[in-house]
């Protein structure tokens, strides 16, 4: 800490100034680089021959949380020991990614009535001595006290900046392993300062992999194609399963200043109609974890409106939400989504996906072949045709070519939990000569 305080705060600078924030962000940015790629060198040396490896892995969200595939096989090596640490992420009151002691309570009980490994890294009463600064960042518990030899994230954003990759950096080799899937490719999949300050991203495929490349600073240097442990899930669980749910899935983007994948404008209350008028179907509500924050703090619906959906949806189904939802998808009949990440989680499942397609969504090449597979939705008409078709009709005709695609995209039979753990000892084995 006392180094990175000897740091010239040039994004700061840039601020009091009001001119060439640019200029100073990317000074920022350089500075840090210098100073973690110092670290690494360091934490590596320290890593040489040290067994077994304390890895932690960062969460603030359980809805969110796609690595326990990894934790698992951490678990049965010994060459590792692994620990989930839950904290709070830095979103302000306000915003729909805000959180409550509440919500750190809840993340850390999910994974404690799973007999994990868990701590807080989130202090849920206040100091007797507040922190100087007043924002309450003596609430969050420095990681270098779990002692980690390895960080691995599940979120880019709101990572408050003592528990960030740059900090890390002095004591840990920081890994990523995002909480959703790939299927846009855009910026702030790859370039936000986050990504920058990471030892090893992992993403989805080769494919992907070059994309991002092409588009970063340093040619994507610190990426590795692995798959994605959430996929696991069918690997490691290949029974089959009685198909009983039909789910219907919302984005949370329906309005505002963002990626816009959500179509709950047009597609919210004719779904629900559609699930009344059909209660031979079982339902099943998942929405996104920010979809009910967002609606409401984006003035889209008052809560009593939005609660007043739920309690529709409650009448003649469930609602899914928090993690461990990959079991629903297996003993599912269709999926009803315009979730971007659940769009590649779903197709794995071999079930048939109607895929509810925004003016603003645009996907990479993996999710444009998955599309074609699949059944798209871009308005009312084409969403009634497909219900009718797959669901009351039960003709899914797209099916065996969405099998075939699956094999070629070499998805489903992909332990990615190994090749990710074959992959962080190789590379610590590579940087000390083993």
């Amino acid at each position: 800490m006392r180094e990175l305080l000897l740091y010239i705060d040039y994004e700061k600078i840039g601020q009091i100034l009001g001119f060439g924030k640019d200029f100073f962000y990317n000074l920022k940015v350089k500075q840090n680089l210098k100073y973690i790629e110092k670290n690494q060198k360091k934490v590596l040396k320290k890593l040489q021959h040290k067994l077994p490896l304390n890895v932690i892995f960062y969460v603030y969200d359980e809805a969110k949380w796609k690595s326990q595939s990894v934790y698992d096989l951490m678990v049965q090596d010994e060459r590792f020991n692994p620990k989930i640490v839950v904290t709070k992420n830095c979103a302000v009151e306000g915003n729909a990614n805000y959180q409550t002691k509440e919500d750190v309570k809840r993340c850390y009980e999910f994974f404690k009535k799973k007999g994990m490994n868990v701590e807080y890294g989130y202090e849920l009463s206040p100091h007797p001595c507040p922190s100087p600064a007043g924002r309450g960042e003596d609430l969050y518990i420095p990681l270098e006290q779990f002692k980690p030899d390895i960080i691995i994230y599940s979120h880019p954003w709101y990572v408050y900046k003592t528990q960030g990759p740059v900090v890390c950096s002095k004591f840990a080799l920081t890994f990523y392993i995002p909480y959703f899937i790939v299927i846009a490719e855009k910026w702030f999949e790859y370039d936000l300062r986050f990504h920058k300050y990471l030892f090893k991203h992992y993403v989805l495929s080769e494919d992907i992999k070059q994309s991002y490349g092409s588009k970063m600073p340093n040619k994507g240097k610190n990426l590795e194609a692995v798959g994605h442990p959430i996929l696991d899930y069918y690997y490691l669980h290949s029974e089959e399963k009685e198909k009983k749910y039909t789910i219907y899935a919302p984005h949370w983007t329906v309005c505002g200043n963002n990626i816009r994948f959500g179509t709950f404008d047009w597609s919210g209350y004719k779904i629900l109609e559609f699930a009344k008028a059909h209660p031979e179907l079982n339902w099943v509500f998942r929405p996104h974890p920010l979809f009910y924050n967002f609606i409401i703090s984006s003035n889209y619906m008052s809560k009593e409106e939005l609660d007043n959906y739920y309690d529709e949806w409650r009448k003649i189904g469930f609602i899914s939400e928090g993690g461990d939802y990959l079991g629903l998808f297996k003993e599912s009949n269709a999926l009803i989504t315009d979730c971007g990440s659940f769009i590649m989680e779903y197709f794995v499942s071999e079930n048939p996906m109607i895929h509810l397609v925004s003016e603003q969504f645009e996907g990479n090449s993996v999710v444009q072949a998955v599309d074609k597979e699949s059944y798209i939705a871009r308005n009312i008409d084409e969403l009634y045709e497909h219900l009718n078709t797959v669901l009351l009709n039960k003709n899914d005709y797209k099916k065996e070519q969405r099998i075939q695609l699956l094999q070629n995209l070499n998805l489903k039979n992909n332990y990615s939990a190994k090749r990710i753990i074959d992959d962080i000892l190789n590379v610590i084995g590579e940087y000390n000569g083993q």
